[in-house]
């Protein structure tokens, strides 16, 4: 089974044992029902908490879970990222989820290989992709004059390479 990270656990509140999460997931809808979170850590679940509070707080949720009652108990749970099984994900109309990018090849225009996608951040109003090379990592920006095919059945981003910044500057 694979887990998609949709959020991470990112700091205690209180000392009543509440937890900070900071959502990472573009359905946060998914969380509105959410009975159970499942926690992982370097990849491996750890946990299945159930969760008794999930409330908008400052850009974040604040969440408590059965069971976890003060900051002691809560510090273990802390950096924690919260998975779903790749299956409960909803379908999206139009768009497409990290994980289907995650590890594409990445051409240049010309067909020449760059190298392959990492990782993304968001910065500002834009996306900047990572790119690691057979020389270092590269950032791009995703937008049309920079990116200019991303095919997720061939797993594949094509970029123009004017586009294209070392990160080691």
């Amino acid at each position: 089974m694979k887990f998609i990270k949709i959020g991470k656990l990112v700091n205690t509140h209180g000392l009543d044992g509440l937890l900070l999460m900071q959502v990472t997931t573009e359905s946060p809808e998914v969380l509105e029902e959410m009975q159970y979170m499942m926690l992982s850590k370097e990849g491996k679940v750890k946990a299945s908490l159930e969760v008794e509070y999930m409330k908008d707080y400052k850009g974040m949720l604040l969440v408590g879970f059965k069971g976890v009652e003060d900051i002691e108990s809560a510090l273990k749970y802390k950096g924690m990222d919260v998975v779903l099984p790749e299956e409960m994900l909803p379908e999206l109309e139009g768009e497409i989820y990290w994980h289907e990018l995650e590890g594409c090849r990445v051409l240049d225009t010309d067909g020449n290989m760059v190298g392959t996608l990492i990782d993304y951040m968001e910065a500002g109003a834009a996306e900047v992709f990572r790119i690691q090379g057979e020389n270092g990592t590269y950032l791009i920006s995703n937008n049309k004059d920079h990116v200019t095919e991303i095919n997720v059945k061939e797993k594949k981003l094509v970029i123009n390479r004017e586009g294209l910044i070392s990160e080691n500057v």
